[in-house]
């Protein structure tokens, strides 16, 4: 009787626990494992998002390197691009300044250079008539530049220049050269002997009549036949077919012009 007491009460408790597994199972679940699962996967989120941030991070960080290198550069250039506006500006001013100068100059050559060229007609002019057709030439030849303002003033300027020390070594040297010229109204051709600026000599090509030009007269006259030997010397001392050496020729008075 007892046994089959103790049988039913257990088959009443599995029973009741057949009945209350569901219900502990649900609560475990809800209780336990849920909170878990939800725990590991905001761990798991959270850590994406942290992988996430770090790389973000990484590559913010690699780009703020990158900027300030660039901005480190950029700062070093524009020092020195200042450093060269600065120097070009001085140049600049330097150079105005240099073209305010050669304005200036440029003002007061101009006249001068003028008045160099009426000077060098004159000489050409009034002086002793040797190589009339070279220097005349070469007068000519000074006008147009002069003239033209297209030439710069330093060009006009060495182009006198030049021609006056053309005409200022005439005076240390000594020549001979054929001419025409005109002797008691008959044209003779003659080896001209030029002594420096201040005479002319002729001595004609038979070797037989010499003269001199008289500046008083501004014309061409015979010498007397005793110059004859030192005209001979002198024209062969200007072809350089002697050596030089003292001469007695007839240079007449030097007066100041």
């Amino acid at each position: 009787m007892e046994s089959r007491i103790y049988l039913s009460l257990i088959f009443i408790c599995s029973l009741q626990l057949a009945y209350c597994l569901p219900v502990l199972a649900t609560g475990v679940e809800q209780e336990v494992v849920q909170p878990v699962k939800e725990a590991i996967a905001l761990r798991q989120t959270t850590q994406k998002q942290e992988e996430q941030w770090r790389a973000e991070k990484e590559e913010l960080t690699s780009r703020l390197d990158q900027l300030l290198s660039a901005n480190k550069e950029l700062t070093g250039r524009k020092t020195d691009l200042e450093r060269q506006v600065d120097g070009a500006r001085e140049r600049i001013a330097l150079k105005t300044k240099q073209l305010d100068d050669i304005g200036r100059i440029t003002d007061e050559i101009s006249p001068v250079t003028n008045q160099l060229y009426e000077r060098l007609e004159a000489v050409v002019v009034k002086s002793l008539p040797f190589l009339p057709l070279e220097r005349k030439k070469r007068i000519a030849a000074l006008r147009p530049i002069l003239t033209d303002p297209s030439v710069p003033i330093s060009e006009r300027y060495r182009k006198v220049m030049e021609a006056f020390l053309v005409e200022t070594e005439y005076g240390f040297t000594c020549d001979v050269y054929q001419q025409t010229i005109d002797v008691n109204g008959h044209p003779i051709l003659v080896d001209i002997f030029r002594l420096g600026r201040l005479a002319l000599f002729y001595l004609t090509l038979d070797k037989k009549r010499c003269g001199h030009y008289n500046v008083a007269a501004d014309s061409w006259q015979p010498l007397s036949l005793g110059y004859l030997p030192q005209m001979k010397k002198a024209v062969a001392i200007g072809l350089k077919q002697m050596p030089v050496e003292l001469l007695d020729l007839p240079i007449g008075r030097m007066v100041k012009q």
